[in-house]
């Protein structure tokens, strides 16, 4: 595409998520995550101890402590301490059903997140009752999935660390490791777990974003390539957005001071919110760039819509 037609591009994502249409989304998006929240974690935490072992979730969860703000982390982790601390045997029973109502609750938030999508792509729901709700329970069960594997593996790297020096020993029949084959293995390999960690969180964001893309909203995408911007441009604002929200609350904002007991409660709301616009931004520039794609007109509102023949011009060229 020229630079005509990415400037296009930008000025319609700028002009849509600007609206107040993108922030209500957002808004109704993070209302219902809220309420979703624990169910949610609920879910995650059965379905993770049924295979792993369930004192290894917190130590993981300890990669998200810089990215959300003190208060929320303090009350996630609490409800986690006191969902892994339960017998593993009260965590199994019921499961089919406890799990089902979990699930169902948590699909609150990803339903309005797929209304929120078709309102970025400027298409109707046409999916039939029944059709939307399987989609939003089975992308809320992916999801939960996708995060216990994630968690899984985070945890499956620093065992495989801590065991590699006698695996090399048995399997090449020595007693100790000749240099520098030892420093990599006692330093080098913790420090790239340690550097993986973070960018394994990343890969699954980026994954999760590139399918609630393809198949969230009721729209058929061209293709993958005309997703993956939107992913991308979603996973690094989501990084960035939520670590500078972070900072501010530990900083400037003083929730506890305002809201009280309620203050953990008012910023896992505001971070949620921060959450959807992102996802809504990531939206709006895949919608833009098939608009492109197909020749639509932008839809620029107000002083930002370009002159006619100017504009005229520049789709030309973008082609």
């Amino acid at each position: 595409m020229s630079k005509a037609g990415w400037k296009l591009v930008l000025k319609q994502v700028l002009s849509e998520v600007r609206t107040t249409q993108t922030s209500i989304s957002a808004a109704g998006c993070a209302f219902y995550a809220t309420l979703s929240m624990f169910p949610a974690i609920s879910s995650l935490i059965s379905v993770y101890g049924l295979v792993f072992d369930l004192q290894t979730v917190e130590p993981q969860l300890q990669v998200l402590q810089h990215i959300l703000p003190g208060a929320a982390y303090s009350l996630i982790g609490d409800r986690i301490h006191q969902l892994v601390s339960q017998p593993h045997s009260s965590l199994t029973i019921g499961l089919v059903i406890s799990l089902s109502i979990a699930l169902w609750s948590a699909s609150a938030s990803t339903k309005s997140i797929l209304s929120a999508l078709n309102l970025a792509y400027n298409v109707d729901e046409t999916r039939g009752f029944i059709r939307f709700q399987a989609t939003a329970f089975g992308t809320t069960l992916a999801t939960i999935l996708g995060a216990a594997l994630t968690l899984a593996l985070m945890v499956a790297a620093p065992a495989i660390v801590d065991h590699l020096p006698k695996i090399l020993l048995h399997v090449f029949g020595l007693r100790t490791l000749p240099p520098p084959f030892d420093m990599l293995v006692s330093y080098g390999a913790p420090l790239a777990v340690h550097v993986a960690t973070p960018v394994l969180m990343l890969l699954f964001v980026l994954i999760a974003m590139s399918l609630l893309y393809r198949f969230g909203p009721c729209y058929k995408a061209s293709g993958w390539r005309w997703v993956f911007p939107g992913s991308m441009l979603a996973t690094v604002l989501w990084v960035l957005s939520s670590m500078g929200f972070s900072w501010y609350v530990g900083h400037f904002a003083s929730y506890g001071a305002t809201y009280g007991p309620l203050g953990a409660v008012a910023a896992i709301m505001m971070w949620f919110f921060v959450s959807a616009y992102v996802v809504l931004v990531g939206a709006e520039l895949n919608s833009a760039l098939e608009d492109r794609r197909r020749g639509i007109q932008p839809r620029i509102t107000g002083s930002e819509r370009p002159d006619p023949v100017t504009e005229a011009a520049a789709l030309e060229e973008a082609g």
